[in-house]
C-alpha cells in the first residue's frame, strides 16, 4: 500500500467513526414518536458549558408493582420500560427483560433501589435523558418555573433510543 493510501484510510476511519456515531440520534430525530414525560428540574448552569436544565423525569422512579423480574436480575442491567399514554404525559406500564414488539418503550439501565418517605419502594432508572443545554440566560427561568409547578420533556423515541429535544413550563 502507498503511503497516500495509508494516510487516506488513516483520516477516513476516524471520520467514518464519528459519522457513525450521529446514525442512531438522526433516526430518532426523523424519524421517532414524539412523547411528553413530566420532569423535575434541578442546577440550572454549569460553569465551563453554560445554562443547562438537569432534569429528573418522573418515568425514571418506577414503583415496585411495574416490576416483576427479582432484584438480583435488574440491578445494573439493561432493562425496557414499556410507557404508556394517561392523559398528556408518558407514564411506566411495565418492565421487561426483552425488546418490546410493539408500543412506546425506552431502554434504560436501573440503578439502585430505594424506600421514598411515603414507605413505597421504587427503583430508579437512567434513560441518558438527563441534560438539556438552553440559550445562554435562560436556565434560571426555567428554574423558576420547575420551583412553581414543574416543567414537561418533549422526547423523540425510536426502537427504545430517546432524544430529549425539548422542555417547557407545564
Amino acid at each position: 500500500m502507498t503511503k497516500r493510501k495509508t494516510f487516506l484510510l488513516a483520516v477516513a476511519i476516524p471520520l467514518f467513526i464519528l459519522l457513525a456515531m450521529t446514525i442512531k440520534p438522526q433516526a430518532t430525530l426523523l424519524f421517532g414518536q414524539e412523547i411528553v414525560l413530566e420532569t423535575k428540574a434541578y442546577d440550572p448552569t454549569d460553569l465551563f458549558r453554560g445554562d443547562y436544565v438537569a432534569i429528573n423525569f418522573a418515568i425514571a422512579d418506577v414503583p415496585k408493582s411495574k416490576v416483576t423480574l427479582s432484584p438480583d436480575k435488574i440491578y445494573n442491567k439493561n432493562l425496557y420500560v414499556s410507557l404508556k399514554q394517561e392523559g398528556k404525559y408518558y407514564v411506566v406500564d411495565q418492565v421487561s427483560e426483552t425488546k418490546p414488539k410493539q408500543g412506546v418503550y425506552l431502554k434504560g439501565r436501573f440503578q439502585e433501589i430505594f424506600n421514598e418517605f411515603r414507605g413505597t419502594e421504587t427503583y430508579r432508572v437512567d434513560y441518558s435523558l438527563d441534560k438539556y443545554f438552553l440559550e445562554q440566560g435562560s436556565g434560571m427561568d426555567l428554574e423558576q418555573e420547575s420551583i412553581k409547578g414543574g416543567l414537561v420533556g418533549t422526547v423523540k423515541v425510536l426502537s427504545g433510543y430517546g432524544v430529549l429535544t425539548g422542555i417547557e413550563p407545564r
